[in-house]
């Protein structure tokens, strides 16, 4: 398994995304949430080959509960593992104080440092953007409050929008963020904000590379509020057909050589997911004919299809 060094980090390039593991997750999840011993088949899978990097939240089910159970029964880590989690959503009234925010925020961070089982945080999120200006900016003082006191080592955001990310780059405290990017979604690539978050030595997790498992879904069979997605899937197909590579590859192999990327964020329900993603991790590069007839080919997927949180499918 490949890592990369950045912020003095060594971040292995697939990490194991674990909301599937909390919660029952994502629109092409048959086998539903993974019971105790197949997480820990899961986990043990993942860092016998090379996996050092494991993305949670505490909106995430006891997905926190289920890493932490994990770390503190599995002896052969030779380095920490690299913990990523988040803040939830701060809603406190503007006019807040400073003590206020951070004992709010504190709270939380010490919630996820129990439930892991770890003395600090590596890699700590924002759950929404937004959080960045609330409480008049106090949630980014409290969090380098919390970095000072040993708590936290690397603060950063979740990003869904490139206005976001955006917003992210222009915050000095930040470095580290998750972004949506896949073969349908190339708003960071166009943008520059991605070659931006290179130059700013940010550490990029990569994340919806499957677009939550729509690339796997029969065309012929979408939900109504997702008809939207035929067409570029029957063409996404075709591409797999002509080069007679996998979508899974192509969709995986799209988004880890592109530049700026430091690891992928892709989560598993089963045990041999585990295994397929990390034998696609080592999958050989696209030609660069073929990376540049998928950037024309979905150069401009409307928004209701790329971001998930516009697809209705409870409508």
């Amino acid at each position: 398994m490949d890592h990369m060094v950045v912020q003095s980090m060594d971040i292995s390039k697939l990490t194991l995304g674990t909301v599937q593991l909390g919660l029952n997750y994502g629109i092409a999840n048959t086998s539903g949430k993974p019971d105790h011993q197949q997480s820990y088949e899961i986990f043990k899978a993942a860092s016998d080959n090379g996996v050092n990097s494991f993305d949670t939240a505490p909106g995430y089910g006891d997905s926190e509960l289920i890493i932490g159970s994990f770390i503190s029964s599995h002896p052969a880590f030779s380095k920490p593992p690299i913990i990523i989690t988040k803040l939830p959503p701060i809603d406190l009234d503007g006019r807040a104080t400073f003590q206020k925010t951070y004992a709010l925020v504190r709270q939380y961070v010490i919630g996820s440092i129990q439930r892991l089982q770890i003395e600090r945080i590596p890699i700590y999120l924002l759950h929404r953007a937004s959080d960045i200006n609330a409480c008049g900016g106090l949630v980014i003082e409290s969090l380098l409050r919390l970095k000072s006191e040993g708590l936290i080592q690397v603060i950063g955001s979740s990003a869904y929008t490139p206005e976001e990310v955006e917003q992210v780059l222009k915050v000095k405290a930040m470095k580290a963020i998750q972004v949506p990017i896949n073969i349908f979604d190339h708003r960071l690539i166009n943008t520059g904000l991605l070659n931006q978050l290179r130059d700013k030595n940010f550490i990029v997790f990569a994340r919806s590379i499957f677009l939550q498992g729509l690339f796997f879904l029969d065309r012929n069979d979408l939900p109504p509020p997702l008809a939207l997605a035929e067409k570029p899937l029957r063409r996404l197909q075709e591409l797999s057909h002509e080069h007679g590579i996998g979508i899974a590859q192509l969709a995986l192999s799209f988004v880890r050589d592109l530049y700026g990327i430091t690891s992928l964020v892709i989560g598993a329900e089963t045990l041999n997911q585990v295994l397929e993603n990390v034998k696609l991790m080592s999958s050989p590069p696209l030609s660069t004919g073929l990376r540049k007839e998928i950037m024309s080919t979905f150069s401009d997927m409307p928004l209701g299809l790329i971001n998930p949180s516009l697809w209705n499918l409870n409508s």
